[in-house]
């Protein structure tokens, strides 16, 4: 399971954004309200990713960041900021963020860039649809698999459920196996293994 920080000086945000990891099955092992704490909590759980606002009084994210870069050069810091790209300046830049996500948040987006920076293979839920078909779906595959999914023709949404589901190497396996045949427009397979909604 993914581990992150979530760091804002926003109650709400931390609260909400939270919330809505955990429904996701990413593992939120801390939460701070400003640059200092967040230091201090990677200093204490080494997570896998660190959410960090930028604008937060006394310490704010660019103190966390350089901080954070001193004691991992490769950490995984996603900014998740209300600032306008022009306001964010150079030293941010400098400083290297894996990457910049502005608010309002989307949480698909955000759980997708979580995943897709830690480079996380765990197994998670999906729901989906297709072009041609009013039901909604789901099924497990792992985070690269899903990339490929979304993108194929057929597919009209596609958005992750839940993360951290059973490891299985059979479901996997047979998931390559559809997604090749989805490819070709044939979704005999992937409907066997779909579950619908």
């Amino acid at each position: 399971m993914t581990s992150v920080i979530v760091v804002d000086d926003n109650e709400d945000i931390v609260f909400s954004m939270s919330e809505l990891l955990e429904m996701h099955g990413i593992d939120v092992v801390g939460k701070g309200y400003n640059g200092l704490e967040g230091v201090q909590l990677f200093e204490k759980f080494h997570p896998d990713v660190v959410l960090l606002d930028m604008m937060m009084p006394e310490y704010d994210g660019l103190y966390a960041l350089r901080k954070i870069r001193e004691l991992d050069p490769k950490s995984i810091v996603i900014i998740v900021t209300g600032c306008t790209p022009t306001s964010l300046g150079d030293e941010l830049e400098s400083l290297n963020p894996t990457k910049i996500i502005f608010k309002p948040v989307d949480m698909n987006i955000l759980v997708e860039t979580i995943l897709n920076e830690s480079n996380n293979s765990i197994p998670f839920k999906i729901q989906y649809s297709f072009n041609d078909d009013s039901k909604s779906y789901s099924c497990i595959m792992t985070f690269d698999q899903y990339l490929n999914f979304k993108q194929l023709p057929v597919v009209r949404e596609c958005r992750i459920v839940k993360h951290g589901e059973e490891n299985n190497e059979t479901y996997k396996n047979e998931m390559k196996k559809a997604l090749t045949l989805a490819a070709k427009n044939d979704l005999s397979h992937i409907q066997k293994l779909s579950q619908l909604i």
